[in-house]
């Protein structure tokens, strides 16, 4: 996972190369709205899409993690499909859904089943590389396909090509300062339950920290956003009270933080600390949307795989998700 990891810069460099190669057509009407359909590493992928798009699309753009679809999905949805092994049974389910709908669908995977239905139905794919076998290290690959995708589909202008650019300088450039941040993080986070705050227009981030801490390290995480918990969450920071020695708290910073929200990171962080002795914040870097996920994203799979280095874990075994997938297969 360590060596995955390490090649993030490489892997968006190559993704940016596929998609340049890829031969899309989208032949369907005037989308009226975006649904993308993924589960897991796959999924999160869809979520920083549909951050990203917001100021950028003017249809909305739905991100769809279950089996059924909605009720809107038709002859003017474009239903992206993402699935690094290809053989997600929500997101096939989804699929057929979709298909039986009229809506135009399009895939972005490494092959099985979603590949072969493609194929035999002539639909716009690209095919990214499936050697690595670990879904949560090729985000890369994911999110810059289906980025091309919405631009083959007429709906992204071709700024988002620049911003990859400057994301990729970005990364090669801190490599060494995001390592070290990275290992210091590890440390706060070693035999604590890390709770993660963050905008609303970063939660897609802050989610993937959870999945790769969850699937990585083998640790639980919470995760919530500015401002919704300020109408809820904060009443909780209550009881347990002996909860409090077991957690470490990250503020998630952006630019993209709007000023209310920035002051209201600086009153709760007050609350947290009355009451937790690790209370940490961390800035993004980067001037788009883009660098500045796309370096936390980064920053942040670091910590998990330094993590499971303290937590004397295997980052790549998911033991219990292999036991729910071999489970279900039998019924």
């Amino acid at each position: 996972m360590k060596q995955l990891v390490e090649g993030f810069a490489q892997q968006l460099r190559d993704a940016m190369d596929i998609g340049e190669k890829a031969t899309v057509t989208f032949s369907g009407p005037k989308y009226s709205n975006v649904v993308i359909a993924g589960m897991g590493g796959s999924g999160i992928g869809g979520n920083i899409i549909q951050s990203y798009v917001a100021d950028k699309l003017e249809v909305p753009v739905l991100v769809n993690k279950s089996y059924q679809v909605p009720a809107f999905v038709g002859l003017g949805t474009l239903f992206v499909a993402s699935s690094f092994s290809g053989n997600t049974e929500e997101t096939i389910t989804a699929v057929r859904a979709a298909m039986n709908s009229d809506a135009s669908v399009g895939f972005v995977t490494s092959g099985g089943e979603l590949l072969r239905i493609a194929q035999e139905e002539n639909m716009p794919h690209i095919v990214i590389p499936g050697e690595s076998k670990q879904p949560r290290a090729c985000l890369g690959y994911s999110v810059v396909e289906m980025l091309y995708l919405l631009h083959y589909a007429g709906l992204l202008d071709d700024t988002f090509k620049t911003e990859l650019r400057q994301a990729l300088n970005l990364l090669e450039e801190q490599a060494g300062i995001i390592k070290v941040q990275a290992s210091a993080l590890a440390n706060n986070f070693h035999t604590k339950l890390p709770v993660l705050y963050v905008s609303s227009a970063l939660e897609p981030v802050a989610l993937r920290f959870q999945q790769q801490l969850n699937e990585n390290a083998k640790q639980l995480c919470h995760v919530n956003t500015f401002p919704e918990m300020n109408h809820n969450e904060i009443v909780g920071w209550q009881h347990p009270e002996s909860l409090y020695k077991e957690l470490a708290v990250l503020l998630i910073k952006s630019t993209y933080d709007h000023p209310r929200v920035k002051l209201r990171m600086e009153l709760s962080k007050k609350v947290f600390e009355s009451k937790v002795q690790d209370v940490l914040e961390l800035e993004s870097q980067g001037a788009t949307y883009l660098e500045q996920a796309l370096y936390l994203i980064h920053l942040f799979d670091w910590v998990s795989v330094f993590l499971a280095e303290l937590n004397n874990v295997d980052a790549n075994a998911i033991d219990n998700s292999d036991y729910l997938k071999g489970e279900l297969s039998k019924r």
